[in-house]
């Protein structure tokens, strides 16, 4: 596959999973519906719950037999106060085919030091807090896949005015014991007892304390793993119309093309990142929605493929990837002309 490559299908996730070869997909980036009644497009998301979780169950027996044997699924899912069980519950589904390698903490908002970031739904209540996380979990098929911590990892600022002064302490303390122990010392205290019995050891300690420096010299912006809990805060829906070409920058149906529910770019960003899948690598979303994960995909070099019940969100989200895709003179002429042959069309079906 190319790189800017993508699908759309409008198809049931079950019935499109099944139909393609086993162990095609490296990465499943998805949000399915909670299960709290919320308004989608075609979709009643208000099944008894024992319905909704052997739904979930075949969602995930499927999604088993198309992911490669070393590929990664994440999972977001969200709760309501009133029904805070579902997430866990869904995620407790998942459990039955596959390993939970990683759950991560969708943070929406967040005060530190008096600073708040981040959007949220605020909720008047005596009884309840406004819910400000959701859960991302990761998923693999045995729990033991390798990943890329460092591609969303940054420079750890521990202090304001002296921020690498914790980090350097703590390199050179593991340089000086490696040497230590490259000397037959079991550790630093070990060596110091040694040498005021023999001072002379310090100079073979010093020559070999200046080859491990430049082996592994200090390095200031050296990446380190963010843990699991991702600030992640909502994008504007007026930066998401103009991002899909739209002019009315107001509304939900501009912005978002009418879901109630979509996740910010950076989340599918971040887990595709962190998967370490290769370039051309192909990233599904069973419930596509306006094409988020698809367009993380595209942007990171990736084969995007989504499939969703509702062609009005499918039409939607090839406005949005076409708009990535193509220059806006395309776009003018795509909204005038829905023919119009499009950056793959072998590879898109709007049927």
């Amino acid at each position: 596959m190319t790189a800017q490559s993508y699908e759309l299908h409008h198809a049931d996730c079950i019935a499109w999973m099944d139909s393609q070869a086993e162990k095609s997909i490296h990465c499943i980036v998805t949000s399915p519906p909670y299960n709290l009644d919320i308004k989608y497009g075609t979709y009643q998301d208000d099944q008894p719950r024992d319905s909704y979780l052997k739904w979930i169950r075949d969602v995930a027996k499927s999604a088993k037999r198309v992911l490669a044997d070393d590929g990664h699924l994440f999972l977001n899912v969200g709760y309501s106060n009133t029904d805070p069980w579902v997430a866990m519950d869904v995620a407790q589904v998942f459990r039955q085919e596959f390993v939970l390698q990683n759950n991560f903490t969708w943070v929406k908002h967040i005060l530190v030091n008096d600073q708040s970031q981040g959007i949220y739904k605020p909720i008047t209540s005596d009884r309840y807090a406004s819910a400000t996380t959701e859960s991302i979990f990761h998923f693999t098929k045995n729990g033991a896949v390798k990943v890329d911590r460092l591609a969303i990892g940054h420079r750890n600022a521990t202090h304001e005015r002296w921020p690498e002064l914790y980090n350097e302490s703590r390199h050179i303390a593991e340089q000086r014991r490696k040497v230590c122990r490259k000397m037959g010392y079991k550790d630093w205290l070990a060596f110091q007892a040694a040498e005021k019995q023999t001072p002379e050891i310090r100079a073979e300690f010093d020559t070999l304390m200046i080859e491990q420096e430049k082996k592994k010299p200090w390095d200031p912006d050296k990446k380190k793993c963010i843990g699991n809990a991702w600030f992640i805060g909502y994008t504007p829906v007026s930066k998401l119309a103009k991002e899909a070409g739209e002019e009315d920058l107001g509304t939900r149906e501009s912005g978002r093309g009418g879901h109630p529910a979509t996740f910010p770019e950076q989340l599918p960003d971040m887990c595709i990142k962190f998967s370490g899948i290769a370039p051309g690598s192909r990233v599904y979303d069973p419930f596509n929605g306006t094409g988020t994960t698809v367009l993380a995909a595209l942007k990171n070099n990736m084969h995007g493929i989504g499939t969703d019940l509702d062609q009005n969100y499918l039409d939607f989200s090839r406005q949005r990837l076409e708009h990535y895709v193509n220059p806006p003179v395309v776009m003018e002429k795509l909204k005038k002309d829905k023919t119009i042959k499009m950056a793959n069309p072998d590879l898109i079906d709007f049927g």
